[in-house]
Parts: C-alpha cells; structure tokens; sequence
C-alpha cells in the first residue's frame, strides 16, 4: 500500500523564504467579488468596458498583418524598441524625459517590483515604505526576507520627520538603506498624493543617505481635479542626479489583460534587470507590446484617458457623498483627487476583518487595512474601490455597509 502524502510532506524541502510569502488579500477577494451578486469595492479594476473593443480589433490586426510571424516569436528582453519611443511620448506628458535605452518592458507592474526587489534585497536588508503601502508591494519586497521600516503617512504623504529620524538613526549604526518605496500619487492604497514639498526633501534625503527612491506612479494621468504636481523623477532629473527609479504600467492607461510594466533606470541598473527578465520569463509578450504599440500610434487614446476620468471622478464623487450621507461619527476617509482608491478609519474598537464577513453577507466586499502595512496594524481601517461599480450601486454597497457598521458600534456600546 502506497504512503498516503499529506499537505506537510514536503515541507522541508521548501526554501526558507516561502515562509515569507503570502497570499495577497486582495487577490483572493477578487474571485469573490466577481460575483455579479456582490457589489465590490475590493479590487481596482479598471473600467475595460469603456474602451473601443472594434479600434483595439484593428490594433490586433495590425499587428499580425504588418509584422504577424516576429509578433509571435520571442522578442528582446529589454523590450519592443518602437513601442519604448512611445512609453517616451507618454512620459513626456508627466514631465519626464526618458531614453529608450534606459527603459526596460516588463510584464505588468508586479513583475516590476519582483525584479526590482531581486537585483537590490539581500537577506536583512533595509527598505522603507509608507505606511499604509501596496500589498502587492509588500508581498514582492518580503520574499526576499528583508527589514522594511514602514513611516506613517497623514493627508500629503509620507511624514518627513519621522522619515528623517529613522534615516540617521540606521546611519549611525552603518545600516545602508536599499531603498524608499513611494506611490506619490493619488497612493494606492491610502488615496493620498505626496506634497510638492515633501518631494523635493525626500529626494534630498535620498542624496543625503546615498539610497534610491522607487517612485510606482500607476495612476499619475487619472486626475480629476487640481493641478498636477511633478514627479519625483522630473526633479530628480531637473538636477541632474540619479536617485530615482521610475516604474509604472499600462493596467490603468490601456487594460491589465496586456500585463505591461515598465521601469526607468540608469543604463547599469538596466543592464542588471535585464538579466532578471532572462532569467523570469525572457521577456514580456512581443504581441501585447505590438498592440500597445498600435494603441499609442492612435491619437484617439488620450481621449480614452479623458473618458476614464470622467466615469472614475463620477464614482468617486458618488462614494464620497455616500460616505457623508450614511456613514456613523467616529467614521473618517480620504478625499483623493485621482486614482482608485478611498481610505477609510474606524472608529479603534472595530476590527475591519471581522466586519468584512457580515459584509459578504450582505453582498458587498472591501479589502481590509491591515493587509496594507508591513507591521501589525490597520485593523480598524480598511481600502474602498470606487473604480468598478456604477454610481447607483456605490450608493447602495456603502448604505448596506454603513448599516453594518452601525449595528457593530451599538452592540460594542451595550457590551460597555
């Protein structure tokens, strides 16, 4: 009779930094809330719905026609060189000047990350974080078994004092910090964008401590109201220095189906990423770079882009009408000027986990607080997507909600 294996097996056999990974909340949420019964504010999807199925059909046979047989085949691990002068044209419209050469293609945003936390992290390594930060972020950063010092952040980002603080403390005991890892606009998850001022210290923090910033800036286009405030790589740049490693994608500009990332570096820091491509997957589809490539070669994508943020401010605007309507005293959220995301605080006695079965319940979903810090905390807080449901049932999701809520604080009151 054969031995019966059980889950436990093998577990030796594993490498010690899967004890370091794990699954994200957000991603095990998703299958749920796709769902058409559940109203989700948990993932942020973007709205796919609304771009041109019949141009993007023309872009796919373009591709084929004009270059079909090179299309399929491996491509370069750098990335598709025409598609790289039109990543220079998008950037330029944020203020960044770029080269081909210093670009590298990657597949998606999250490969971005991986790769970055490869070529830099040893074992026990500092990074630091703001605190809420991507969990997507996170789980990237902690496989690589790293010490990450997540900074408090308040309504215009990252608190610099406390930043400063821990940065001489980690100097004076000749602790090299890796790196800072910074989502400056409209931050996913907190919603929050980096002050001007405070970009341009951290960025002579960066010179000070000798130690990079990664500047994620997926959302930096989706603006609905206010004036755009520079990148941190446009200063960086502006001064002739090298501080800064720029990475966005094409999940929130095209769609995430395309699975394209990118990031700006010196020409040496490309050199290193690049082998880390070859060694992950050789290199991103040369299909889905030839059709965003086509995308791109149509002025007609910066009216997409226009038309993504006149759906996204309506939801938003609606989420947060709602949250002033029902929500009970004690409750608080940011009020975010772009991307995705509304962050929202409970009053300290509820836990947001818990409220998030009674949620489901009741057919709404949320992604909770704590799975966006890199210490124990944040549960009493919790990551509302606005992007994905219509305006009638973002008022719906979050009465149902504020509802739940509510009975939570009566009980905890009568237990007082």
């Amino acid at each position: 009779m054969s031995k019966k294996i059980t889950f436990d097996y093998w577990k030796h056999l594993y490498a010690h930094r899967t004890g370091n990974m794990y699954s994200s909340e957000i991603r095990d949420l998703l299958a749920l809330s796709a769902r058409p019964d559940i109203i989700s504010f948990a993932g942020g999807n973007p709205d796919v719905k609304s771009l041109d199925y019949h141009k993007l059909e023309k872009y796919v046979k373009r591709a084929l026609l004009v270059d079909g047989d090179i299309s399929l085949q491996y491509g370069s691990s750098e990335g598709y060189y025409p598609f790289k002068t039109k990543l220079v044209e998008v950037m330029k419209l944020e203020g960044i000047e770029a080269d081909e050469e210093d670009i590298i293609v990657t597949t998606g945003g999250q490969q971005a990350l991986d790769l970055i936390a490869k070529i830099f992290i040893n074992i026990n390594d500092y990074i630091i974080v703001e605190s809420p930060s991507y969990a997507g972020a996170l789980n990237s950063f902690k496989s690589y078994e790293p010490n990450i010092i997540d900074i408090p952040i308040d309504k215009n980002g990252i608190r610099l004092k406390e930043l400063e603080k821990k940065l001489e403390e980690l100097k004076n005991k000749d602790i090299q910090v890796k790196f800072i890892y910074l989502v400056p606009n409209f931050s996913n998850p907190s919603g929050v964008t980096l002050s001007l001022p405070r970009r341009k210290k951290i960025l002579e923090m960066a010179k000070k401590y000798n130690t990079l910033i990664i500047e994620d800036n997926p959302y930096g286009m989706l603006r609905y109201e206010g004036q755009p405030v520079p990148t941190i790589k446009e200063l960086d740049s502006k001064n002739g220095s090298k501080h800064v490693l720029y990475m966005s994608t094409l999940s929130k500009l095209l769609a995430p189906g395309f699975r394209i990332g990118w990031i700006v570096a010196p020409h040496l820091i490309i050199e290193k990423l690049t082998l880390g491509v070859q060694a992950a997957d050789l290199c991103t589809s040369s299909f889905s770079q030839r059709i965003a490539f086509e995308y791109f070669s149509d002025p007609a994508w910066k009216d997409n882009i226009k038309n993504f943020i006149k759906i996204y401010s309506s939801r938003r605007d609606t989420m947060l009408k709602s949250l002033e309507e029902y929500f009970p005293e004690g409750s608080s959220w940011s009020k975010p000027k772009g991307g995705f995301f509304i962050w929202l605080k409970l009053p300290e006695f509820l836990n947001s986990k818990e409220i998030l079965a009674d949620a489901i319940r009741n057919k709404v979903a949320y992604v909770p607080g704590s799975g966006f810090y890199a210490s124990n905390n944040g549960y009493n807080e919790a990551r509302l997507a606005f992007c994905s449901e219509s305006p009638k049932d973002i008022e719906k999701g979050i009465k149902i909600l504020a509802n739940i809520i509510k009975d939570k604080i009566k009980l905890y009151k009568s237990f007082k």
